[in-house]
């Protein structure tokens, strides 16, 4: 099912629109935005998934406070620093 959403875009996106028409990659500017949130989407959804990770961590840490760190890793740290 295709559903109609207007937005607005800079003149950039716009720009790059004619472009992927013009080239033939398109048909028209709805095949060309697709186009351009098919290829997005891959980005999208790997800083989605980072941050969703993130967040159940935080929670856990806040749940369960912080993880031990095994013995000496402040040292070995301190001394790659260095």
């Amino acid at each position: 099912m295709n559903n109609v959403v207007s937005v607005r875009i800079n003149s950039e996106v716009l720009a790059l629109i004619n472009r992927l028409i013009s080239l033939g990659i398109a048909k028209n500017k709805t095949e060309a935005v697709n186009y351009i949130l098919n290829y997005g989407i891959i980005s999208v959804k790997k800083t989605i998934q980072t941050r969703e990770n993130a967040k159940r961590l935080l929670e856990k840490y806040l749940r369960e406070g912080l993880p031990d760190l095994p013995p000496g890793l402040s040292d070995i740290s301190i001394r790659e620093r260095e």
